[in-house]
Formats: C-alpha cells, sequence, structure tokens
C-alpha cells in the first residue's frame, strides 16, 4: 500500500499518457485493393502524388495540368462534370480593413445524381489550388483525393436519395475566391441542402469534425452514428466560429447551410511549405479522413430526408472510439450532479473534523496558484524561445516532437510543486518570500523577449499573491481537493452559462473527480484492507481516465495552436489536478518528492530549450525566402528577405557583388523593415499603368505582363474616395484620405484591370502597381541552391516588379445646359 500511494500519481499520470497517445494515433491506411464501398488511402494516394507534385497556385500553368487531372478522373468515374468560370472576391476584413483580393476562378462541379434530382443535395467540397511555395499534398491534395475516392465508393453503391455534388475549388488559398463565387453567384448553390469540408493545416494527425453550423444537433446526431472513430469535440468548434481563421466553409455558413468540416493539423511545418509532398504526407491520416466523412455523406446522401434544424449539442468523442452527444440541459444537470457531490463531500469532510472552512479557502488559492505557475512557466518558456518571432515560429514547427513532451513535462513539475507546497506548509513565511521572488523574477523575464509583457507581470503578480493566501501553513489534503473541485466547479457554470460547447472539457473531468471525491468521503475511513484497496483503485481508474481525456484533447489543441500560445496546454493540466490530487498529496509526504518535481521541472526546461536552440536537419528544414524586387519608377533593383535574420543561404543570395544587406521599410511595398541589398538592374518587362479622371469619376488601369501571377493596386488619395467599381462592377473597397488601400487580383486578366472611383473634390493619388512573376529574372546571377536545412516560403524565388504613377485633379463642376 506504502509504494502504490508513493508512486501512484506517476503510474495514473503516465497509463493515463500512454492512453491518450494510443487515441491520438491514426488508423494504417487501407491498400489499394480493398472493398469497392469503403474508403482506401492507398486508392486515394495516386490522386495525391498525381496533383501534388509540384505547387499549383491559381492561374497557374500547373494549376491547368491539375484540372486536367480532375476532369479526367471525373469523366472515368462517370459523373456529370462542369466547369464553372466566375470571379471571387476576399471583402476587407478587420484585420485589413483596406484590402480586398479577387481572382478569376475556374471551379469544378462534379455531381452523382440520385433518385430524388428535386430533393436538396449533399455538397462534398475541397479545393484545387495551393500557395505559391509548397505542393500542397496535404492542403488540399489529400481532401480533393479524399473527395475523388468518396465519389467512386457511393457510385460502387446503391443509387443515392439525393445528387450529392463535388465541388473543387479554384483560389482558396487567396480568399476563398473560389467559394465565395459559388455560394455568391452561381445559381447551383439553391440546390445544396448540406455542407462536408475537407481541409488540412498540416500533413500529420488524426482528422477532426471541428466545425458544424448554428441548429446542426441532429447532424451531430447522424455524424456521431455514422462516423468510424470520430474525433470532434464542441469546445473546438464554439472556439473556431469566434476565431478569424476561415475555409471555404465560411461562405456556406453565411448562405445560412448546415455542414461538417474537417481536417488534421498535425506536423505543421508541411503547412504551406515545399516539405508538404506526397511522400511526406502521413497516409493515414487520409485514412481517417475518409473513414470519417465517407459515412457521413454516406447517410446524407441515403437519408429519406436530410436532418432537420435542432438546438445545437454538447459533444465530444472519447478517446477516438465514439461520440457523446447531449442537449445544454444535460449539461447543466451534470454540473448539478458535480455540485451535489462536492457538497456532500464537503458536509462529511467538515462534520468529521477532516477539514475546516479556512483550509478550503486556503485550496481555493493554492489551486489559483497551481493555475497561475502552470500558465506562467509555460507563456514565460514560449516568450524564451522566441515562438511569438514568425521565423523561430517555423522553426519551432520543426521541433514540435520535443515542444510537446518539454511542455507536458514541465507543467507535472510545476503542478507537483505546488502541491507538495500546499501539503507540507511552504516553510512558512520565508518560503512564501522565495515563491513570491520566484513569481515575480519569472514575470518580470516574460519581457527580456519580444519587449513589455504585461501578461507575463500579471501572472507573477498573481502568484505572489496567491502564494500568501495560500501557503504558509499545511493544507490537507481535503481542503486541497475541495478548493480545487470548487475553482473548477465555478469556472465549469461560467462556460456553460457563457459557451456551451466548451463546457464538456470542464464537465466531465469535473463530474469523475468529484465522484471520487465522494467516494473517498462515503467509504474511506473504513479499516477493512479490501474496501482500502478497492477504494485505492477506484481513485486511480478515475485519475487514469480523467488524464487520458484531458491528455488526447490537449495534444490535439496544443497541435492547432500551442506554437501561438504555449499556455493553452496549462489548461488542461489545472483540468486534471482534482483528480490526481489525492495521489500528489500522498506523494508530497515521501522524503524525496521535492527532488522529483524539481527533476520534472528541470527535464521540462532542458528539452523546451533543446528545442528552442536545436536544428531541425535535412527532414525538418526551416523557411528561407529571398525575392528580386525591380523598382521601375526609380530605375533600382534590389534583392529581398522579409524574414527578421537572414540566414546563411539568404545572406550570400542578397551580398550579390559584395552588395551589404540592410533592414529598411519600401513603402508601399514593404511597410515595415526587410532585409534589402541592390543588385544589378535587368530588363524586365514593365506592366502598363494609367491614371486618368473622366467627368467626377478617377480611373486606375493596370494591364499585366505575360505570365504575371498576382497583380495588386496600391493607392493612397489625399481625399477619401467613393463608389468604387472593379472593371465596372461595384466593390466594396474602403478608402481613406491619407491611407493606402490595396487590391490583389489573382490570375489576372491579360485584357487588364481597372478601378474606378467617383471624385467630385480637388485631390491627388498616388498609385503603385505590383506584379508577381515565377523565377529570377533572366541575367541574373548564379543562386546557389538552398542547402538540407532550409526551403523556400512565400514568394521566395520570384520576381517582383514596382512602377509607380501619380495623379491630380481639380473640383468637378458640372456643366450647366445653356
Amino acid at each position: 500500500m506504502k509504494t502504490v500511494r508513493l508512486l501512484g500519481v506517476w503510474v495514473c499520470l503516465l497509463l493515463g499518457l500512454a492512453i491518450a497517445n494510443l487515441a491520438l494515433r491514426t488508423p494504417p491506411p487501407l491498400p489499394a485493393n480493398a472493398p469497392a464501398d469503403q474508403f482506401s488511402a492507398g486508392r486515394a494516394m495516386a490522386d495525391v502524388r498525381a496533383i501534388g507534385r509540384k505547387p499549383h497556385p491559381i492561374g497557374s500553368n500547373e494549376i491547368v495540368q491539375v484540372r486536367d487531372h480532375l476532369l479526367g478522373r471525373i469523366n472515368g468515374l462517370g459523373l456529370e462534370v462542369l466547369v464553372r468560370p466566375g470571379e471571387g472576391v476576399r471583402e476587407a476584413a478587420s484585420w485589413s480593413p483596406r484590402s480586398v483580393a479577387v481572382g478569376a476562378v475556374q471551379n469544378i462541379v462534379a455531381t452523382l445524381p440520385g433518385a430524388d434530382r428535386d430533393a436538396p443535395a449533399v455538397l462534398v467540397m475541397s479545393h484545387y489550388d495551393t500557395v505559391h511555395n509548397s505542393p500542397g499534398a496535404a492542403d488540399d491534395s489529400a481532401g480533393v483525393a479524399a473527395a475523388l475516392e468518396i465519389a467512386r465508393a457511393l457510385k460502387a453503391g446503391p443509387t443515392p436519395a439525393r445528387d450529392v455534388i463535388f465541388l473543387f475549388t479554384d483560389g482558396e488559398e487567396p480568399g476563398l475566391l473560389g467559394a465565395e463565387a459559388f455560394f455568391g453567384r452561381d445559381p447551383l448553390r439553391e440546390h445544396v441542402g448540406v455542407v462536408v469540408n475537407l481541409e488540412a493545416r498540416g500533413d500529420a494527425g488524426r482528422a477532426a469534425m471541428f466545425q458544424t453550423g448554428p441548429d446542426s444537433g441532429d447532424l451531430i446526431r447522424l455524424y456521431a452514428g455514422a462516423a468510424r472513430q470520430p474525433t470532434a469535440n464542441s469546445l473546438a468548434a464554439a472556439v473556431y466560429a469566434r476565431m478569424p481563421n476561415d475555409t471555404d466553409f465560411t461562405h456556406a455558413l453565411r448562405k445560412g447551410l448546415p455542414g461538417l468540416n474537417f481536417a488534421f493539423i498535425d506536423d505543421q511545418l508541411a503547412y504551406h511549405t515545399p516539405l508538404a509532398t506526397p511522400e511526406h504526407l502521413n497516409q493515414g491520416s487520409l485514412q481517417n479522413l475518409g473513414d470519417q466523412a465517407l459515412p457521413a455523406v454516406r447517410a446524407l446522401a441515403m437519408g429519406a430526408a436530410l436532418p432537420a434544424r435542432s438546438p445545437d449539442l454538447i459533444y465530444s468523442d472519447v478517446l477516438a472510439r465514439g461520440l457523446v452527444a447531449y442537449p445544454v440541459n444535460v449539461g447543466w444537470a451534470i454540473l448539478g450532479l458535480a455540485g451535489v457531490l462536492i457538497l456532500f463531500t464537503g458536509w462529511r469532510a467538515l462534520r468529521g473534523k477532516a477539514v475546516t472552512f479556512v483550509e478550503i479557502l486556503r485550496g481555493i488559492a493554492g489551486f489559483l496558484l497551481l493555475a497561475a505557475g502552470a500558465v506562467l512557466a509555460l507563456h514565460l518558456a514560449g516568450r524564451l524561445i522566441g515562438i511569438a518571432d514568425q521565423q523561430r515560429y517555423y522553426a519551432m514547427l520543426g521541433q514540435f516532437n520535443l515542444l510537446l513532451p518539454g511542455a507536458g513535462v514541465l507543467l507535472i513539475g510545476v503542478c507537483l510543486t505546488v502541491l507538495i507546497l500546499q501539503a507540507r506548509g511552504a516553510g512558512g513565511v520565508w518560503g512564501r518570500v522565495w515563491i513570491s521572488l520566484a513569481g515575480l523574477a519569472a514575470g518580470g523575464a516574460c519581457s527580456l523577449v519580444g519587449g513589455f509583457d504585461q501578461v507575463g507581470l500579471g501572472l507573477g503578480v498573481a502568484v505572489v499573491v496567491l502564494a500568501w493566501l495560500g501557503l504558509g501553513k499545511r493544507v490537507g489534503v481535503f481542503g486541497a481537493w475541495l478548493g480545487a473541485l470548487l475553482v473548477v466547479l465555478g469556472l465549469a457554470v461560467a462556460v456553460q452559462a457563457l459557451l456551451p460547447g466548451g463546457s464538456v472539457m470542464l464537465a466531465w473531468p469535473l463530474l469523475a473527480a468529484s465522484l471520487a471525491a465522494a467516494l473517498v468521503m462515503a467509504v474511506g475511513g473504513t479499516r477493512d484492507r479490501r474496501v482500502a484497496w478497492l477504494l485505492t483503485l477506484a481513485v486511480c481508474v478515475v485519475a487514469v481516465a480523467v488524464v487520458a481525456q484531458l491528455g488526447a484533447w490537449g495534444a490535439w489543441t496544443f497541435a492547432g495552436v500551442g506554437l501561438e500560445e504555449p499556455a493553452v496546454l496549462a489548461a488542461f493540466a489545472i483540468l486534471a489536478a482534482p483528480a490526481l490530487l489525492p495521489l500528489a498529496f500522498d506523494f508530497a509526504a515521501y522524503r524525496w518528492a521535492p527532488v522529483f518535481a524539481g527533476v520534472a521541472v528541470a527535464a521540462g526546461v532542458g528539452l523546451l530549450a533543446y528545442a528552442g536552440l536545436g536544428d531541425g536537419g535535412p527532414t525538418r528544414p526551416q523557411l528561407a525566402e529571398a525575392s528580386h524586387l525591380a523598382d521601375l519608377s526609380t530605375g533600382t533593383a534590389w534583392r529581398v528577405a522579409p524574414q527578421p535574420r537572414l540566414d546563411p543561404w539568404s545572406r550570400v543570395v542578397l551580398s550579390d557583388n559584395d552588395a551589404k544587406p540592410v533592414r529598411q521599410a519600401y513603402p508601399p511595398l514593404y511597410r515595415e523593415p526587410v532585409w534589402m541589398a541592390p543588385t544589378a538592374v535587368l530588363p524586365v518587362e514593365r506592366p502598363v499603368l494609367s491614371i486618368d479622371r473622366s467627368g467626377d469619376r478617377l480611373l486606375v488601369r493596370a494591364v499585366p505582363t505575360a505570365g504575371a501571377e498576382v497583380l495588386t493596386l496600391r493607392l493612397r488619395p489625399s481625399i477619401a474616395l467613393s463608389q468604387p467599381r472593379l472593371n465596372g462592377r461595384p466593390i466594396a473597397l474602403p478608402t481613406q484620405a491619407g491611407q493606402w488601400t490595396s487590391l490583389s487580383y489573382h490570375a489576372p486578366d491579360p485584357n487588364g484591370v481597372t478601378l474606378s472611383f467617383t471624385a467630385r473634390r480637388a485631390g491627388k493619388v498616388e498609385v503603385a502597381v505590383v506584379e508577381i512573376r515565377d523565377g529570377w529574372p533572366r541575367g541574373a546571377s548564379a543562386i546557389p541552391a538552398k542547402p538540407a536545412g532550409l526551403m523556400g516560403g512565400g514568394y521566395s524565388d520570384k520576381t517582383i516588379v514596382l512602377d509607380r504613377g501619380a495623379l491630380a485633379w481639380p473640383a468637378y463642376v458640372e456643366a450647366v445646359p445653356e
């Protein structure tokens, strides 16, 4: 028994995390000879290899080849097929209020006819374009290949009850242009009843259904009953709906269509980088995507009617074995039950004098100290290793397999340290002084990298206050346990009220931990050794289950947003703490417990430091970006690298003819400083730029050169302009006096782009035309090959052509008829 009490917390932690790791594994890909009605990643990979060989951005020669491949495959499947040309628009957003993107798109629509051609159709959507420097084997060749495999599997079975439309959108990467064109103006959108979108961010990990529309209760029930090994939770859907991130599914939601949005998001070093090759794609991720999407699409296609709109549910998968979904009222009932169990535990503990009210209050402060310390530890670690630095961000992606365990081990060490301090009393006043100094030092250290950090400093101050409130005297196990349960209960009630979908991650661990606490209080005083063993086993089972579920949730969340803010992982450690707390208090009595906790902290810091300083090597290359800028308005040429620090390859490229790179802004192209070095002026074709005024209309026209991938017009008027039109059609393009406004046209019309505005008052305008072309200009000195540890990103190895013009005009005076 003594051994169990000493090692129980470690055994439960390791076993729970091992189960979580098993739940996160992808299934083995089915071979190409799998049964015809099943999804086979082996079959789908043939399309991934054909589509994801090279980058194929909108308007490129490569995307024409991809389109030809898709049309051939669709015709081979015997589907009805149409190419739907159009123009998509990405309107100005809050994060870029005067920037608009437009593109000429070529959407592909393939239809598997159903028995009732008039019934609302199921739309399966994916996009077949990529960013400029990535072959996009995952984003979104995997989605396209999965859609084709779903079409094949459905075609091999009975005729569906309704049409199944497969929409392959163009121009997703520049701003969801193909989806905007389809849902905004294509008449076929009126035939759509429900949407299933297939996406990727990274090229590994389990696929997750991470977004639905409003009133999707019945749709979630259908997905829960149909999907194989589903991964989904309502917190992800609730949070994603409030984030600025968008996919093609966004435009379906704006039209009020229900649906399911799927993606896998692990190994994000391959997201929008040259690493995203068919060979690098995890085929198990593709299999998991199909295993969830195909049954859902089949159930929607074969049903007598599509799921009706019904109240949203709270839901989550249980270790990827199945999906539990229930109404919001049941969520309140779960919290009510947890509250009753906590009250019972508190009543019995107070009645039996196992705890006092003061101890419970100090237990609350101690648990809040644990939470503040855990968040501060990871926030500080993220600041010090430079995750906020975009260049370091990609380096961190190359070390993700060290970052996650490093962050997890550090959290274990910090949380155990706080619990040991609670159980032992923290050494009185001087102990609290040292803890306060450590908290202030950690909070202040957050400002050492990236400038003043008020979040880190605030956390440091919180540690000081909570240390004085919660430490100093020993707190018994029930004081700490009840304090932790009451804090989580309060948080869960707040989340249930404000964001019901998010309550699942608090309610389930809380109910399990409160049940264990009530059980211990009900029978914990027995002298029967068999009952004591069973009680200890029950507490351990609860701890393992909670750690496993929270570990799976936490690892998936950390893969998605952990590199923006590593402290997000602390939330899952905090929620696991109540279930582990009695075992941790048993461990705290062990003489060497502080040493074990200190070793865990040191090991976590070491792993994170190694990840922050380490080099991913040839298999995990870092991003580099260098391009040629020809400024035709000044007759100068530059080599440009936008990253904060020059890697050795970029430094060599920019030091052409012994030039000295300097960091400077170059408006209107680069408003923030970039690395620039002069280079030889080489002949490049000039795009046509004209600025004129006709009556009260200002006309800005640009004609691209052959091969231009992107044509951008930037203008800065001295007065606000009104009634903007693009090629004669109204467009939402806000302008402001003295500020730059930008319109980027992807796959521009060879005949040119014309912007016009009403300008009645006197004024002037500065205009810049920027053109992106593939490759270095002819005659450029030899560019060294990138070493194995680097890969090109963004607009690397492209030519940027800049020209400028200006026009001033008097006030418009309307002619008076004689």
